[in-house]
Order: structure tokens, then sequence, then C-alpha cells
């Protein structure tokens, strides 16, 4: 396990790693975060990467705490914030499993894929009472999480059309949705769950049927038209995303978001 943790760690060390190069797809994650967002409230980024999301979550709140344990990415995030000049933004070094050296209290705190990069599903649950710790009580979680269930029912649908299946990354652990829900039923009250199902299925199905989309990361080599479909698929999960049923799946595509309320001890 120590060795895996430790690959991981370095494949996030690594200046070539790219966490999602779906910049649609981020947009709808960030959009689920910023409509909890109020002027007034006090955030923490749990595992913020390089601050790109972070940097929109900032510009709509009075402070912001920026926590992440790969040297590289903090200092990226660190510079974005320094040649735009933001100041409500401070960053850590900080590990998931070790929130005790952050000692405030936030109104919203945001993991964004995050959880899915640990190694086991007791790691995942003592990361999630952590991140509850940060929250004063009725603080708002917003966890932007993969799940099997979803990335399973997308793939049913490719094998149904003769596509071949999407691999689970390597360093990732997705969640069973009903085990998590259960936990996440005794620790919060579970305020919504957003699925990108239009979404990703306008860009990992039909689109994959007329355009070439190969690879991961820095290795993905796609058809120019993807620049133009997948904003427009963005669009229309905007628009219409809440009107699309997937039958007994809880979501169509692996990411998905779930609002959490901290609830009184």
């Amino acid at each position: 396990m120590t060795e895996i943790r430790e690959q991981i760690r370095a494949y996030w060390q690594d200046p070539n790693t790219r966490s999602l190069i779906d910049e649609n797809l981020r947009k709808l994650e960030e959009s689920c975060v910023t409509r909890y967002l109020e002027p007034n409230f006090t955030i923490v980024d749990v595992g913020c990467g390089d601050g790109y999301s972070t940097f929109e979550y900032a510009s709509r709140v009075r402070n912001c705490l920026g926590l992440e344990q790969s040297d590289l990415l903090r200092s990226r995030a660190e510079e974005r914030f320094a040649q735009a000049g933001v100041g409500n933004t401070r960053f850590m070094a900080g590990d998931i499993m070790d929130l005790s050296s952050v000692k405030d209290r936030f109104d919203l705190a945001i993991t964004q894929r995050v959880l899915i990069n640990l190694t086991s599903w007791e790691e995942q649950k003592a990361a999630i009472d952590n991140v509850r710790s940060l929250l004063r009580p009725g603080g708002i979680y917003v966890m932007i999480e993969n799940t099997y269930e979803g990335h399973d029912a997308l793939n049913e649908y490719r094998v149904a059309l003769g596509m071949e299946k999407i691999p689970k990354h390597w360093h990732n652990l997705y969640f069973h949705h009903s085990e998590l829900l259960h936990h996440l039923n005794q620790r919060f009250h579970v305020l919504a769950h957003h699925s990108f199902n239009l979404y990703y299925l306008l860009t990992r199905v039909f689109m994959n049927q007329v355009a070439s989309f190969k690879g991961f990361g820095k290795d993905a080599v796609k058809d120019p038209i993807f620049e133009t479909a997948d904003a427009a698929a963005r669009r229309m999960q905007e628009a219409l995303g809440s009107r699309l049923s997937v039958g007994d799946s809880p979501s169509l595509g692996p990411i998905q978001a779930f609002i959490l309320r901290r609830v009184s001890e």
C-alpha cells in the first residue's frame, strides 16, 4: 500500500501530469461549486492542485485557503495568484489524511477528484471525516468525485454501440455509490446530487462514433471537432441536463457532485 501511495505522489509531482484535459467538463464541475458560494464565505479547497479552479472560487468569496501536498502544483498555484494580484487566498502544504494543522473552520469545503487518488475505502472514509472536521456546523462540503456505477453505465452505452470501454486510470479508486451514500448520510445532510449525464452521452458516446479521441492526459490525440462539440455539449448540459434520465443508474459517467451539509454534533 505504501508503494502505491508513493507512486501516486510521484505522479502528481510529474510536471507533465494533467488532472483533467476536458476543460468543458471542468467548467461543469466548477458551476456545481459556484452555485453554493456566497460573498461572505470563507472556503477551503482541499487538494487544490495548480489553483486553476481555486481562482474561480476565490473571486466569489471573502477568503480562501488552498491545501495541496504536491510542492510542484502548490508553487504553480501560488504563482498564478501572485501574478493576478489576488489577495484573499493563501496556500498551505496539506495532506487530506492529516488536516490537524488547519485550525480554521470554514463555510464551505471542496474536493475535486481528490479522494479517488487514495488507496483504500478506509482511507477515503477517514478523508471524508477529515474534510468534515474543517467545516463549521451547517457548513457545506461540495464533493466532486467518481463512482464505479457511473463509469460502468457509460461503458454499457458504448459497448451497446460496438465501442471500446473507457478504462479507469491506474491511480484512481472510485466509490461505490450506495456504500458512499451510506457513509455520507451518517455524517451529513445530503442536499443535492449533480451528474453530467447529457454531457457524457454527447461527448463520450455520440461524438466518439463520428470522430476520433484516443489516449489520456498529455498523450491524448483528438480530432479538432471536439473543441467545438464539447463546448456545445456543455451548453446543452447546462440548459437541458436535468431533464435526462438514465434508468436505474444514479448517473451516466463517473464524475458527480455530492452537496453535503454538516449537521451539528
